[in-house]
């Protein structure tokens, strides 16, 4: 024997017994959960996304670093500005946004060329 399914809507607050799944919750640490409501209230709930469609999505876009350097005076206003220097993941050829005004570290872009 098995229990009917009852559950509240999440829009209406009312119970039924006839729940449509609107959304599955995620969780980064433990269980997720799931979100119901009434047949009536179902059409007012976007279409459910594929968890791996954002996961896609994500791997798609390219992360990014931007760094700006300026001069800031005694009375804390910006006195001279670097020009934008954008550092892009995965990208080992992009421009070095180390500075000319510190002691260079020993990485491969740091180091002078001969």
């Amino acid at each position: 024997m098995t229990r009917p399914a009852r559950r509240m809507c999440a829009r209406c607050q009312r119970t039924t017994d006839e729940p449509v799944l609107v959304h599955e919750v995620h969780a980064a640490t433990g269980p997720g959960f799931n979100v119901y409501s009434c047949p009536e209230c179902a059409p007012h709930y976007p279409p459910m996304t594929d968890p791996l469609e954002i996961l896609d999505a994500a791997a798609r876009r390219r992360s990014r670093l931007t760094i700006r350097v300026c001069d800031v005076n005694t009375d804390g206003a910006a006195t001279d500005s670097a020009p934008k220097t954008e550092v892009h993941a995965g990208d080992p050829t992009g421009p070095t946004p180390c500075p000319s005004a510190h002691p260079l570290c020993a990485c491969a872009r740091c180091r002078p060329t001969p």
